[in-house]
């Protein structure tokens, strides 16, 4: 038996160089991995793949990006001379987007 992680010539159920054990379930490539997955818990996630938990750690920091950069935006519209008190005042509270947009939909053009 070969060893899937160092290639060594192995005779026992564990390699004599890297000490893995050879007799274990490997983690098998899923065919897709969602953002959700991320509220797994951590026995579940040590069954995914390296490559599904590099995929995964992508995702979660794009989400990241995303979230920051939102927030900086708002937080330059706050500084903006044109942004009236109640918009900085909401936008201080958990709930901003959903009272942001009923808002915005108030606003005729």
């Amino acid at each position: 038996m070969i060893c899937s992680y160092c290639g060594t010539e192995v005779l026992d159920d564990s390699c004599s160089f890297c000490g893995a054990t050879l007799n274990i379930k490997r983690p098998k490539l899923k065919e897709f991995v969602v953002l959700e997955d991320v509220e797994k818990p951590f026995n579940e996630l040590g069954c995914f793949h390296t490559y599904d938990l590099l995929v995964l750690l992508r995702l979660v920091r794009k989400e990241r990006t995303k979230a920051y950069d939102l927030m900086l935006t708002f937080k330059k519209a706050a500084k903006s001379p044109q942004i009236d008190e109640v918009i900085v005042k909401l936008f201080r509270r958990s709930n901003f987007l959903s009272l942001l947009c009923k808002r915005l939909s108030k606003i005729h053009v």
